[in-house]
Formats: C-alpha cells, sequence, structure tokens
C-alpha cells in the first residue's frame, strides 16, 4: 500500500479558487500535481478563440506529469472549475518517492495507459 504520510512530506499542498489558473501551457516547470479536492479542467490553448477543454480531473487524479518526466514546457494549462486543493510534487520528489513505493510508478503507468486508450477512441470517433 501506498504511503499517503510520505506523500503529503515531500509535496506542497496549494489552494486555487475557482476559475483560477493553476498551471499554464507553455510554462517551463517541472511538477506535476494530485487534485485533492474540487475539480480541474485541463485545457489546450486557454485563453484563445482556440480554446478547448480536454478533460476534467476529479479528486486522486494527477496531472503535470509530461513536463515532470519530460522536463519539456507544459502542454496544458489547468484551471480550478471549483475552490482546489492540490499536491504539488517537485522532480527529485516524484523520484524518492517512486524509488520508495514502486507501485506508485504502476498506478502512474496504469493512468496514462487509460488516457491513451480514451485518445484513441476518440480518434476513432472523429474518423468515423
Amino acid at each position: 500500500m501506498f504511503d499517503l504520510t510520505k506523500l503529503q512530506k515531500l509535496s506542497t499542498a496549494r489552494s486555487f479558487d475557482r476559475n483560477q489558473l493553476i498551471i499554464k501551457e507553455g510554462d517551463k516547470s517541472f511538477s506535476m500535481f494530485i487534485v485533492l479536492t474540487g475539480l480541474a479542467r485541463v485545457v489546450k490553448n486557454y485563453g484563445s478563440y482556440e480554446q478547448v477543454a480536454v478533460a476534467v480531473l476529479n479528486p486522486g487524479e494527477f496531472f503535470g506529469e509530461m513536463s515532470l518526466f519530460l522536463s519539456k514546457p507544459r502542454t496544458a494549462s489547468v484551471i480550478a472549475i471549483e475552490d482546489t486543493i492540490v499536491l504539488e510534487i517537485d522532480q527529485s520528489n516524484v523520484h524518492q518517492l517512486i524509488e520508495e513505493n514502486p507501485e506508485l510508478l504502476f498506478s502512474i503507468v496504469k493512468k496514462l495507459c487509460l488516457r491513451i486508450e480514451d485518445l484513441n477512441e476518440r480518434v476513432r470517433t472523429i474518423k468515423a
């Protein structure tokens, strides 16, 4: 079982008001987040006429992993749909968490596979 106490010690709790930007597409920051309470929306092209909502994140879901693991700028923006609290985990602490809790890596990979499966289904539906 994953040690939640360790996660809390190696992360920073951050609060966001409704409609507040949590991360911005293109930013160069290398941390990931776990939604503790509230809801968040993942958006491409935030603030432009081409803005597209990609997903809604519920408590327990994570985001920001692409920037963290690939050391590249953020690929999407995330906005709090309602008052939201997240845990922010930086690169060095994620590495430590995974080394001490290998099941965390399995959980992340499993969720990423589910996201890829969802995207494949969306593409299939668009082509139909």
